[in-house]
């Protein structure tokens, strides 16, 4: 072999490990800062992108404190206010302007929310009272109005307050049929608050969503019928212009549906172009490529024969799945679809704290009670209580799938992440998901104090799932125990983790040694 011929070869590897250092660079932790944690402190997280995050507390009872970092997670400012000394803080909603605290106490109709403008800091608190023996479900902000779904006497109820004037009113929610406020969601691009309605009769339910000005004007409402052996169980809406909407969700077989058993099949997506659906195309599960990669290789094959059983005899194999299903992704002309597995736990047990099933037996999260919405996994459940004295316990999450449809609502592509024995006592999304220009996806979540990955493109896996611990940096420290951890896409190429772990430390500097329980955030590139 002549020297160029080295030469051109050393440069092909030269690049070849470039390359691949670059497609398999784990996560680097940029920085981490630690507040301490004593006696029932917690901390919440508002991510604001490239504005930085705010950190919410109740520092004692009566008082509030939002303390605001920028991108470098310095501290820019700190705010302390007084609430009722009986509410809690229950959940918040950041409209791209500001970041609304809502403070309630458990079927209370009074609620206190804060307005913490994100810039100048500054807060403004507002004291409204809405209905008696309302249960809070949804809550979302559009400049000064105040949307908020909940539930008297397991009737649906869809309220507006226009925090300028304190005035409320209940918005017009009559449908045909007995039903649920399922999601509300704010669309920001089009001043938009878009609420889906789960809409039951009998064992079939249909989606009907609504878009609602801020003013509390119905700006549209489409209406999303199955197919005959079909029950529509979740929706989503989004508005791509002033004519075309899309809503996609999961669907199930009608005659596999119950109060007390949602089976979802598959997705669904609807397009919508005027006020007319232009086509609803399914897809079930079992056309999925890699829907079933959580079970173990034996359980697959399993699956697989008997899907072929099924489809040869010209049926689909019965499937009984709950979805968590996010925001859709407009891709160019595409939509990417991004769902979560998950089933809620239940233990036999005297219910606990208000009834057993609102927000007040969230156990787990000793600071932010949440938002409880029994319809999230199941429409055709009538209210609550009962289940022969079982107790909720949480949601175990199996995995997520992504999946990739064109403007014509056919499946172009489908892969998925495992979920390594997530549980949660709140129903939220777990999973975040990052797209780019060269059709590579990035999907990641936070468990037990790590962070985990994978990277895709289309059907093909370029970097398999990873694990990267989140390291505190100081010598000799061992996290024994993480209560609470999350991770969101920030900035750029940023991501930010938080959480709340015990650390010990026996073997660094005298200064690090010893025992701490902490509340930490963490920068991390990509």
């Amino acid at each position: 072999m002549n020297l160029n011929s080295i030469s051109a070869l050393r440069q092909i590897l030269l690049l070849f490990s470039l390359v691949t250092a670059s497609l398999f660079a784990a996560a680097q932790g940029v920085k981490r800062i630690e507040l301490p944690l004593s006696g029932n402190m917690a901390y919440q997280t508002v991510p604001l992108g490239a504005q930085g995050v705010l950190l919410i507390s109740k520092p004692e009872k009566g008082t509030f404190n939002v303390q605001k970092f920028d991108t470098n997670l310095e501290r820019v400012w700190s705010i302390d206010g007084p609430i009722e000394s009986n509410l809690d803080y229950i959940t918040s909603s950041y409209d791209g302007q500001a970041v609304f605290l809502l403070f309630s106490k458990y079927r209370s109709p009074l609620y206190q929310i804060v307005k913490v403008n994100v810039g100048p800091g500054f807060v403004e608190t507002f004291t409204i009272n809405t209905l008696d023996r309302f249960e809070i479900t949804d809550f979302k902000t559009l400049g000064y109005s105040v949307f908020m779904a909940g539930m008297v006497r397991n009737e649906p109820v869809l309220i507006l307050t226009q925090l300028r004037t304190s005035q409320t009113k209940v918005l017009p929610s009559a449908i045909k049929g007995s039903n649920a406020i399922q999601t509300v969601e704010v669309d920001t691009a089009h001043h938009l608050v878009n609420v889906c309605f789960a809409v039951k009769k009998g064992r079939q339910t249909r989606i009907v969503a609504r878009s609602y000005e801020e003013t509390g004007e119905l700006y549209a409402q489409v209406s999303v019928d199955p197919e005959d052996d079909y029950s529509l169980l979740s929706g989503r809406l989004q508005v791509l212009n002033d004519s075309v909407r899309v809503v996609i969700g999961t669907y199930g077989y009608r005659n596999m549906q119950s109060t007390s058993n949602a089976a979802s099949q598959g997705l669904y997506i609807s397009k919508i172009v005027g006020d007319e659906p232009v086509f609803t195309r399914y897809h079930s599960f079992t056309e999925f490529k890699n829907f079933f990669n959580f079970m173990n290789e034996r359980q697959q094959e399993k699956m697989e024969k008997r899907i072929r059983k099924k489809k040869e005899s010209g049926d689909d194999l019965k499937l009984n799945y709950r979805l968590l299903v996010h925001d859709i992704v407009p891709k160019n002309d595409n939509f990417l679809l991004v769902a979560e597995v998950f089933y809620p736990e239940y233990r036999y047990q005297n219910p606990m704290m208000m009834g057993g099933l609102g927000y007040g037996s969230m156990m787990g999260y000793p600071f932010g009670m949440g938002l409880y919405n029994p319809y999230l996994w199941n429409p055709m459940y009538g209210g609550r209580g009962g289940y022969n004295q079982q107790v909720f316990d949480g949601f175990t999450y199996t995995h997520a799938v992504v999946a990739d449809v064109d403007e014509n609502g056919k499946l172009l592509w489908d892969n998925s992440i495992n979920f390594d024995n997530v549980k949660s006592m709140e129903l939220r999304e777990k999973i975040k998901v990052q797209t780019f220009t060269n059709g590579n996806s990035r999907l990641v979540y936070s468990h037990n104090g790590a962070i985990r990955s994978k990277i895709i493109k289309g059907n093909q896996v370029v970097d398999g799932d990873r694990v990267i611990p989140n390291e505190t940096n100081v010598e000799g420290d061992k996290v024994r125990k993480t209560s609470t951890d999350d991770i969101d896409y920030w900035y750029e190429n940023f991501y930010l983790a938080w959480g709340e772990q015990r650390i010990i430390n026996a073997a660094g500097d005298p200064q690090s040694r010893g025992r701490r329980n902490v509340f930490y955030l963490n920068k991390i590139a990509y």
